[in-house]
């Protein structure tokens, strides 16, 4: 069966303004990205207290799995007006062994954007220097105090 889908082109607009003593302040950018054949969007509760996948990168896809090197751009962002969320990008061996991963805080209300599978953690206190990229392989969400939810936007080639 072939595809009756035609990539697109991605366009994403950043801008900032903000005006200070009537002085205006602020930039523009925009990129494009090219050959995308797969969106994905959803909006996900994250129970409190709890980890909940996300996204899966593998060499295979699956329900919420993407493939590793098709990753275009991706988009989390924190719908709650009120509560943080804590993002865990996590790299696995073949084993299922945790051994990479990268956390970050998302506040109420802020998005954070990722345009490859690629990360840098530390896997303990011993290895403090750079070493090299792994992929993400989960990407797991636990929110602050209460129920967060949070939008996923997905891209691929």
């Amino acid at each position: 069966m072939a595809s009756t889908v035609n990539a697109a082109k991605l366009t994403v607009i950043l801008k900032e303004e903000v005006k200070l003593n009537n002085q205006e302040y602020g930039n523009r950018n925009s990129v494009e990205i090219n050959s995308i054949n797969e969106v994905s969007q959803r909006v996900i509760t994250v129970p409190s207290a709890s980890n909940t996948s996300l996204m899966k990168m593998s060499g295979s896809v699956g329900a919420g799995t993407f493939l590793l090197g098709n990753l275009q751009y991706a988009r989390v962002t924190n719908l709650d007006n009120k509560n943080y969320v804590r993002l865990s990008f996590i790299s696995q061996s073949a084993d299922n062994t945790e051994y990479n991963r990268f956390d970050i805080k998302l506040e109420a209300r802020q998005s954070y954007i990722f345009t490859n599978a690629k990360l840098s953690g530390s896997s303990g206190a011993g290895e403090p220097s750079f070493l090299a990229f792994a992929d993400f392989t989960n990407l797991t969400a636990n929110s602050d105090t209460a129920n967060v939810d949070v939008e996923l936007f997905v891209a691929s080639t």
